[in-house]
């Protein structure tokens, strides 16, 4: 082929034709038409398809705005992987060598933020005692050399209520009515070696998948499937032969026949190695201690516990600014119509103003995604929210959820457990007591700082119909009257 039909051949390859040349002009016309339709302003349905236009970009956009930033923070929980170097064993304040038998103890809940340790009653003193007696219950629960083997003799008290109706606040003050029980008649405290707990996933299937250890105690129980309410008996101390099975029977006995342990707690200088009760300290403090024992993190939570405060942001110098834990319960609580289910976020942020109208930061702990929709919305330039992104949020019945498969237990209970350990530091709390997660919130920050947050509890009352072990409703007020946090 020659050199002069090649270039011909290019030349009409690249050239324009009649049909594309034609089309171009007739979108050249459409939009010079459409331009000269808007810029018109002097037809009122002109005036309108503008308006309407502009209404539905403006949709698009905030629309896509929700999406870009529920996106973007779910991609960072895969962006940052790394919570960076453990911090605890380089902080002063922590617990240090306290039950150091129990192996890993450098953690999430014995770090102290030391913006609020300042506003406790001469914390150092507080950490004192608290050590003292977590130092009863190590002893209490491991053998050690200095033990005198009263105790590791003895066969454990077992919990075994794993209640599947019962939410997580609820099943960990069953807990602390169960180890109470235990020290009182002498025995260790330990878990089934299988429970059935609805939120666990490891082959223990109970505390032990998300907590460190807590005794040197060894058991062959298996916890049956089903309710397992048992008869409710409780044995005498000096029966110590058969192991005591503790079931859901057994709070009822606790509570009926022993007062929830109330005339035990002179008992507890010699149950607990000659611990001395401070002055002023009741029931409440004695469960928030139980509580502190109990929910240190093991390391694979912990480091979930870091990777979060990493990805939000958290602060924990002297200098930080105050923050507000708010917890909007809806979800399953809601759909049986319970007291404090409707409440909705701008009625808590209404309250939070007038605890301290300069606290600008939110912890927000909801079930129901559309609450933190709301207050990003609408909220989002007057306060700053954290939140966890650990799964998506549903607001429905968890426990049905975990059932049908529709939710990971293993996510779910870490993402509620970082928003307790995060709550606990917190300098308020707002919260309705229709759910138990309050009391535990304010339990934990109690046991671990030896005062109470402020606090609004939208009208509701601790007294409840289920009991709190020894932290009675009389014995809340007056301790919470006497140790307030002085922010």
């Amino acid at each position: 082929m020659s050199d002069a039909l090649l270039l011909e051949r290019f030349l009409k390859r690249d050239a324009p034709t009649t049909t594309t040349t034609t089309m171009r002009s007739k979108r050249k016309r459409r939009l010079g038409g459409l331009c000269a339709f808007f810029v018109s302003s002097s037809s009122p349905k002109r005036r309108r398809c503008l308006f309407l236009l502009v209404l539905a970009s403006f949709v698009v956009v905030v629309s896509l705005e929700d999406f870009f930033r529920d996106t973007a923070s779910y991609l960072q929980r895969f962006l940052i992987t790394d919570p960076g170097k453990d911090p605890y064993e380089r902080n002063a304040n922590s617990r240090g060598d306290v039950c150091e038998d129990r192996g890993f103890h450098y953690d999430g809940l014995s770090f102290v933020d030391p913006h609020k340790a300042q506003f406790s009653v001469d914390f150092d003193e507080y950490e004192r005692y608290k050590n003292a007696f977590q130092n009863g219950l190590c002893h209490h629960q491991f053998k050690t050399k200095f033990d005198d083997m009263r105790v590791t003799n003895a066969k454990p008290l077992v919990y075994a209520d794993d209640d599947p109706t019962a939410g997580f606040g609820s099943r960990v003050l069953r807990i602390c009515s169960a180890f109470f029980a235990s020290v009182h008649f002498g025995r260790p405290f330990a878990y089934a070696k299988v429970g059935r707990w609805t939120y666990s996933k490891c082959a223990s299937r109970g505390n032990d998948c998300y907590f460190q250890k807590i005794t040197s105690a060894q058991t062959e129980y298996e916890t049956p499937e089903g309710v397992y309410r048992g008869e409710g008996a409780l044995v005498k101390e000096e029966v110590r032969d058969e192991e005591l099975i503790w079931t859901r029977g057994s709070l009822d006995g606790f509570q009926k026949e022993y007062k929830a342990g109330v005339e035990w707690m002179r008992d507890l200088k010699t149950a607990l190695n000659g611990f001395e009760m401070p002055s002023g300290r009741g029931g409440c403090w004695v469960v928030s201690q139980f509580l502190y024992y109990i929910l240190h993190p093991n390391e694979k939570l912990d480091r979930v516990l870091r990777l979060e405060k990493k990805r939000m942001g958290w602060e924990t110098g002297e200098g930080r600014e105050p923050v507000a834990a708010i917890h909007v319960r809806h979800g399953d609580r809601a759909q049986r119509g319970h007291q404090g289910s409707n409440l909705q976020i701008e009625q808590f942020l209404e309250r939070l103003r007038k605890i301290d109208p300069k606290c600008k930061k939110v912890l927000l702990m909801t079930e129901d995604g559309k609450v933190i929709d709301d207050a990003i919305k609408n909220f989002g330039k007057k306060y700053h929210f954290y939140y966890t992104t650990i799964q998506p949020r549903h607001n429905d019945d968890i426990n049905r959820l975990l059932k049908e498969g529709k939710l990971d237990p293993e996510n779910e209970i870490h993402n509620a457990l970082v928003n307790l350990y995060l709550a606990a530091d917190a300098d308020y709390f707002l919260g309705h007591l229709s759910s138990t997660w309050g009391r535990v919130v304010l339990l934990l920050s109690y046991g671990k700082y030896g005062c109470f947050q402020k606090m609004d509890l939208m009208e509701s009352s601790w007294k409840s119909r289920w009991g709190f072990s020894l932290c009675s409703t009389e014995e809340w007020e007056k301790e919470a009257y006497k140790f307030p946090c002085r922010n």
